[in-house]
């Protein structure tokens, strides 16, 4: 008996333990479906009382809304989603009033308006990218129900707004309200988490042992950035003090994003010395190198780094940008007797960590002010919001968001012309399908996937819809009944929603069983239409699915070679005769923007990612050592030699040529004009730290690593198009 209590002692904590454990994990998912049911019971409960048509509108909309379980994505999806469906309603009106009772302008309007939506999705990104989504389809609802019945537009938006907003403040209230998951704390993680990872990808590359550049690491910290960027915009929202803080974030994305490719071309510039430098300006570069990795933090996977860390770091980083140029200056003193190409190696190296400190201290900096409880004057925070609003966009779409348009656009047009030619009722629900489908998945990472699990959750729905609608809901005669057995099923696709694999499948029947339910005032027991509108829908989300999957989709060789174009075209034009104001910045941005496209497209075997991805962080270096180059010159002026503009105008050109013709002769071409370049800035004899030297050594870096990008083996794009043609 005692050896039996005894284990029962023992089991009993063990027990505690594991569900402990348990609750910890699951806990916030309960709670989060728990939230989703009440909101969505509450705002079919308000659009009942207020006998709106159909609330399953609101419904919807707090599904939708709701797949973020932190209040502060929940209302920055719901301000867009409600800023959508005023302009896609509007819209609307719009297509109503130039095209009643002309179904081919109608629908060829509408479709080239979704397209133009779709665009706009995948032009712009995080919650702007949603507002677009919801205007394209929106359009949608309002106008094809009423499209038949012109007098009848304006009530039918009416309605709809209503039910809309009435279901994005339930849903952001309750998430607010009712046990509310900040996003602030979540933000402070994955930042920290992100710039502990910086730090450690730092060590990793420019340790002596490094070889081949891992792009994995790199694309790692593209993606935590993009998701610590998403996590920024949907906190300003929420707390005042991150919103007020915004312009820090902003600065910290650019600032991070110029470090990462310090580091990648530090690592080219290493591997280089390793194999062609003397070995005493390998042992000065490395001394340099060191005196860098001295300083900064390197943790163990378990470990993040700290802010009192950050802070030292930060001070020292101060230390070592002053001495640095000082010691520069007496290890070239004692590399006279080299040639000057082994002196570059070493003089490359020191400008190259004398910037990337510069970038480092940025990073440290808007790190630390990003966790401060300081706040700025209203007016300043407004203007610096405003004029950072341009930074939203992401030129490096321009490609994908023409093809995400055009695709939305000839998916709709497919259906309207099926529903014209055949009379077919159900017609106008297969092209609201289409459009949402065709509008929400531009965005995924593989969209054509998502369409087909969207369609599985559809299917699912329809399925227990009609049970529920023809054998339950005859049943059910109290509002409590109707509530409690709508937010079962509720329930369960939103906790199907709350893990990655089943995400779009929860979302997809969560959305569809509202919506083909279609709770109205009053309730209409129809199982022909109800099946009508289940199998125009499944045939609305196919097209859009096969349209995915079709027409340019995001994997093959002729997507990829769209997309080389048009980064070429960022080299030949941007990059050479853009305005320098903060075209840096747009330039590096369109570059990342491009990575984690080829990253996230789907795998396919004819197409090589890994060159295309060290094909684009060659283009990246490139195109910002001519845009930096032509900021420097603008900066030292009369400083210059007399006819380095004329020489850099040449450089400029013929590194334009190497990305318009991709042939090796204009390789040739560049390689000899960037090897001219650094004879007409000449190191000189006095090693001085002034900051016009600094940065007239910078240019002699950047010139350096453009020599060494065209050197670089690993680098054939001329070969590629000789290939092609």
């Amino acid at each position: 008996m005692t050896q039996h209590a005894d284990a029962t002692s023992t089991a009993l904590p063990r027990w505690r333990i594991e569900l402990k454990t348990y609750w910890a994990d699951d806990g916030p998912r309960f709670r989060h479906i728990a939230k989703v049911a009440i909101a969505v019971t509450l705002a079919m409960g308000l659009c009942m009382r207020l006998e709106l048509r159909t609330p399953a509108i609101a419904m919807v909309s707090c599904v939708i809304v709701m797949m973020h379980q932190q209040s502060g994505m929940v209302i920055a999806r719901g301000f867009y989603r409600g800023l959508g469906m005023v302009c896609g309603s509007f819209a609307g009106l719009l297509l109503i009033t130039f095209f009643p009772q002309q179904p081919l302008l109608f629908l060829v309007a509408l479709a080239g308006w979704i397209g133009v939506c779709v665009f706009g999705a995948s032009y712009y990104r995080n919650f702007q990218s949603y507002g677009f989504v919801l205007t394209g389809y929106a359009t949608a609802i309002t106008a094809i129900p009423a499209w038949s019945n012109p007098y009848g537009v304006y009530d039918n938006v009416v309605y709809t707004v209503s039910e809309v907003v009435i279901g994005v403040v339930c849903a952001c209230v309750i998430s607010a309200v009712v046990f509310p998951r900040s996003v602030a704390p979540e933000l402070y993680a994955s930042s920290r988490k992100n710039f502990t990872n910086l730090l450690n990808a730092m060590h990793a590359m420019l340790d002596r042992t490094a070889g081949v550049a891992d792009f994995d690491t790199f694309l790692a910290l593209i993606r935590e950035r993009v998701g610590v960027e998403s996590l920024r915009s949907g906190a300003v929202f929420e707390d005042p003090s991150i919103r007020l803080h915004n312009h820090v974030y902003l600065d910290l994305d650019r600032s991070f994003l110029d470090t990462v490719t310090w580091i990648h071309a530090l690592h080219q510039l290493k591997a280089r010395i390793a194999t062609e430098a003397d070995p005493r300006a390998l042992a000065a570069a490395d001394e340099l190198f060191g005196d860098l990795l001295a300083i900064v933090p390197h943790e163990e996977q378990s470990k993040l780094v700290s802010v009192e860390q950050v802070e030292t770091l930060l001070h020292r980083l101060d230390d070592l940008e002053q001495a640095l140029p000082a010691h520069l200056g007496r290890l070239l003193q004692s590399l006279t007797d080299l040639s000057a190409h082994q002196r570059q190696f070493v003089t490359t190296t020191g400008a190259a960590l004398f910037f990337s400190i510069t970038d480092l201290r940025l990073v440290c900096r808007s790190y630390l002010e990003a966790r401060t409880v300081g706040r700025l004057p209203w007016p300043q925070s407004v203007l610096q919001a405003i004029s950072r609003i341009g930074r939203t966009r992401a030129t490096a779409n321009r490609m994908a968001a023409t093809i995400a348009g055009a695709r939305a656009a000839a998916a709709v047009l497919v259906v309207g012309a099926a529903w014209i030619a055949s009379g077919w009722v159900g017609g106008a629900t297969a092209i609201v399908a289409v459009a949402i489908t065709s509008a929400l998945f531009a965005l995924a990472p593989n969209p054509a996937v998502a369409s087909w699990q969207i369609f599985a959750g559809c299917l699912s729905g329809w399925v227990v819809g009609f049970a529920f609608n023809f054998f339950i809901l005859p049943r059910i005669g109290t509002f409590e009944l109707l509530a409690a057995t709508i937010a079962i099923a509720v329930m369960v696709g939103s906790y199907l929603n709350t893990f990655a694999q089943t995400a779009i499948l929860g979302l997809g029947f969560s959305i569809y069983f509202c919506f083909i339910v279609s709770i109205t005032n009053p309730t209409v027991y129809n199982p022909d239409a109800y099946l009508d509108t289940g199998f125009a829908l499944l045939c609305g989300i196919a097209v859009a699915a096969i349209a995915f999957s079709v027409l340019a989709p995001r994997a093959g060789e002729w997507i990829s070679a769209q997309y080389m174009k048009q980064i070429r075209g960022l080299i030949t034009h941007d990059a050479r005769d853009g305005e320098l104001d903060d075209l840096l910045y747009t330039f590096e941005l369109s570059l990342r923007d491009f990575i984690l496209q080829v990253a996230s497209a789907p795998v396919d075997a004819s197409v090589n990612r890994d060159h295309l991805i060290g094909w684009a962080f060659a283009a990246l270096e490139i195109g910002r050592s001519m845009i930096q180059t032509r900021m420097d010159t603008e900066a030292l002026g009369a400083a210059l030699p007399t006819d380095w503009p004329a020489e850099q105008d040449a450089w400029l050109a013929a590194l334009a040529q190497v990305f318009a013709a991709a042939t090796p002769q204009a390789a040739e071409d560049a390689l000899a004009a960037t090897r001219r370049a650094l004879d007409f800035l000449p190191l000189g004899e006095n090693i001085a730290v002034d900051a016009m030297t600094l940065s007239r050594y910078r240019m002699r870096a950047l010139l350096h690593f453009t020599e060494l990008t065209l050197r670089d083996d690993t680098w054939v794009l001329w070969q590629t198009a000789e290939a092609r043609s």
